[in-house]
């Protein structure tokens, strides 16, 4: 087994330089990660909705780009090295992706038991019929009913519900459809707001008293997709700040043009990586007073700060290139490539371009637009990872 290459103490470590480069990351990280915050928290500046259409899909395209990029290719360098024991290079050099694939089962399982949706929707566990009508309840059922009825005969969607048009035989297929339909989500179950005067008058006090509960609804599922919204934040947020960490110790080491390299590429880094995490904290809707988005900003800007005086302190006495390093900064950087790439492409990028929702509100030349900004952003991030 071969021994791992300390790195080169001839060259002198250049500590003004050092310090230097800590406040320069600390500055370029905190404001890139805030200005989003502030463009949203103040009115008065009236940044056009084009650049947060544009710097919010171009994040998503750095934040991909970081997972796949950044973090899984130097994961899988580190842990395969040839100073490492066989186990890492020989017997199972995919313990990188292994390590990666299991971030994504823990986050997949933690928002399967944290989900804010899980309790949002409740329906039938099966397709027996029977459990199918005593989940309807008798004003949902003659609603849906008539809604089914009237949308097959051509009922426009505004109009008022229309009653005696049933034609003979149609009544099974109809019940059919309430059937087959009742399971659907919240959302679809509820009748369109402009329709719930009409049929409130038509259907009688059941149902109005159905209908009074429609305001409490839409905040109840305002609230959950703010909370759906904050948990994607706080996963970005996770994976980020595991790498930070050793992205400020990796520059905190470096000596030579080495380290004036390395700066520039992760100031680059830094400010893409920023911007992208600090407009989906804004996007979470936050109340007009809230510390929390600046605490999330300011715990950004500080950890890759932090990694480079922990660096600083410890220069003597941690060695990227020693087996523990390789094998430490590995592993986290496998774990953030789990947990970068399944939130930025499962409850970023879908949700963007995939969800029932993004087809009502993304089309034509915007989506193409909002495309094109995500394949922009993801080639900007893999141009700086030929230096970092």
């Amino acid at each position: 087994m071969s021994t791992c290459q300390s790195r080169d103490a001839e060259v002198g470590y250049n500590l003004p330089l050092h310090i230097g480069a800590l406040f320069i990351i600390l500055g370029v990280s905190a404001s890139a990660c805030a200005v989003p915050i502030i463009a949203l928290s103040i009115p008065q500046l009236r940044i056009p909705p084009k650049i947060h259409f544009g710097f919010r899909h171009f994040g998503t395209g750095v934040l991909i780009a970081t997972a796949f990029v950044h973090l899984l290719p130097t994961a899988f360098v580190s842990l395969v090295d040839p100073c490492l024991p066989p186990f890492f290079n020989k017997d199972y050099p995919a313990l990188a992706g292994a390590i990666a694939l299991a971030a994504v089962f823990m986050i997949t399982t933690a928002e399967m038991i944290f989900s804010p949706g899980r309790s949002l929707c409740s329906g039938p566990t099966s397709d027996d019929p029977q459990e199918l009508r005593a989940f309807s309840s008798p004003h949902r059922s003659s609603l849906t009913t008539t809604r089914l009825a009237n949308d097959d005969e051509g009922t426009p969607a505004s109009g008022t519900p229309q009653f005696g048009r049933t034609r003979s035989g149609r009544s099974h297929s109809i019940m059919r459809n309430v059937e087959r339909r009742t399971n659907l989500s919240c959302a679809d179950e509820r009748l369109p707001a402009t329709r719930a005067t009409d049929d409130c008058t038509a259907f009688g006090a059941p149902v109005c008293h159905s209908m009074d509960t429609q305001t409490s609804l839409d905040e109840k599922e305002m609230k959950q997709q703010r909370k759906k919204l904050l948990m994607q934040c706080a996963l970005l947020e996770c994976g980020i700040l595991f790498h930070s960490v050793f992205i400020g110790l990796t520059l905190a080491v470096s000596v030579g043009s080495e380290q004036v390299i390395l700066l520039i590429a992760i100031a680059f880094h830094q400010t893409f990586e920023g911007l992208a995490l600090g407009y989906r904290i804004a996007a979470v809707g936050w109340k007009p007073k809230a510390i929390q988005p600046w605490l999330m900003a300011l715990a950004y800007g500080c950890t890759t700060p932090l990694g480079q005086a922990i660096g600083i302190a410890t220069r003597d006495l941690y060695d990227p290139g020693s087996a523990t390093g390789l094998v430490v900064v590995g592993s986290f950087n496998a774990f953030s490539a789990g947990l970068l790439s399944y939130t930025s492409l499962v409850d970023l990028l879908s949700e963007d371009f995939l969800s029932d929702h993004s087809w009502r509100t993304l089309r034509g030349n915007r989506r193409i637009i909002a495309m094109s900004l995500v394949f922009f952003g993801a080639f900007c991030m893999s141009l700086i990872g030929a230096w970092a």
